[in-house]
């Protein structure tokens, strides 16, 4: 029998009603809004749309859910042997690793959301039907030389990568890449230019925030977005967390990392389940799983209790 990776979904997965599987289960959640200072139960499970897309509540929100998921999952007697996140999905990852508590991913995420959210004039749209990386690479690079900023920011699955960078940059690179045969160029509702060289600030003045938060060694191989490489060590992962904000998340190559080291199960914990297509289309072959609920956690084995 193969090895079982749990995966968890970044900014873009939060849905209206996502906290209503945890009514019932109120505690942990109305912990974590006293230490936020907002009730993180109340937006998560009667929030608008418009609420959850501002980044600072998004990011703990998404965070929290997929944690407390796996969390109940994991009552069951559960395990992964492979964690692996999506962007702000690897702080959820590091909860179910052992490397922090919930409350501590949730503090970190909301001052994450919030030095993101200053980071102004920036934007992201996903590339869909456009295998020719290198010339994407040559049309953003290009676009970038001759004033506004604009990367490869996600590289999520054959066919599909997401661009980031300057609002003027991307809509040139949204146009050229089409011209070049993308099939669909979709405009992201984000705040800013994640995972680009613009938010190199933000991760400077994060790296500040991330010193001070009480690590452990994780107990549990975890694949960084950064490098999809195995990390374990605490500092490793504090450092890598720091230059995920301005890197490219390289969710393929993690999934693949895993697949080489016997992984042929994922299981995806969080509000909606946005990577289980993106692994199908990488490797058709492994088997995949999602929760997004209290109740679904139960179909998988799991106790319907946070």
């Amino acid at each position: 029998m193969g090895k079982v990776a749990w995966v968890f979904p970044g900014q873009g997965s939060q849905a209206v009603g996502m906290g209503q599987t945890f009514l019932d289960h109120p505690e942990t959640l109305q912990a974590i809004g006293r230490r936020l200072g907002f009730d993180l139960l109340e937006v998560m499970s009667s929030g608008s749309k418009e609420d959850l897309q501002e980044t600072e509540i998004a990011q703990p929100a998404i965070v929290a859910h997929a944690s407390l998921l796996a969390q109940a999952y994991a009552k069951s007697g559960a395990a992964p042997d492979v964690v692996i996140g999506h962007s702000v999905g690897e702080y959820a990852a590091l909860v179910s690793a052992g490397v922090i508590d919930i409350e501590e991913a949730t503090v970190l995420v909301r001052a994450r959301g919030q030095l993101m959210s200053e980071v102004k004039d920036g934007t992201m749209a996903a590339v869909v039907g456009m295998t020719d990386l290198q010339e994407a690479l040559h049309i953003t690079e290009k676009i970038s030389a001759s004033g506004n900023l604009v990367q490869i920011a996600n590289l999520n699955c054959p066919g599909q990568f997401v661009i980031s960078g300057h609002v003027d940059a991307v809509e040139q690179a949204s146009v050229e890449l089409k011209a070049a045969g993308a099939k669909r160029v979709l405009p992201l509702n984000v705040s800013g230019a994640f995972h680009s060289s613009y938010m190199m600030p933000a991760a400077t003045r994060f790296q500040d925030v991330l010193a001070s938060s009480p690590f452990k060694a994780a107990s549990i191989d975890l694949i960084s977005n950064v490098d999809a490489a195995v990390h374990r060590d605490p500092e490793q992962l504090k450092a890598l967390l720091t230059k995920q904000l301005y890197s490219s998340v390289r969710f393929e190559e993690c999934v693949r990392k895993a697949i080489a080291d016997g992984v042929d199960t994922f299981i995806e914990f969080g509000p909606s389940s946005p990577l289980s297509g993106l692994i199908k289309r990488i490797d058709s072959n492994v088997s995949i799983q999602k929760a997004t609920t209290l109740e679904e956690v139960a179909s998988l084995g799991g106790e319907v209790r946070a």
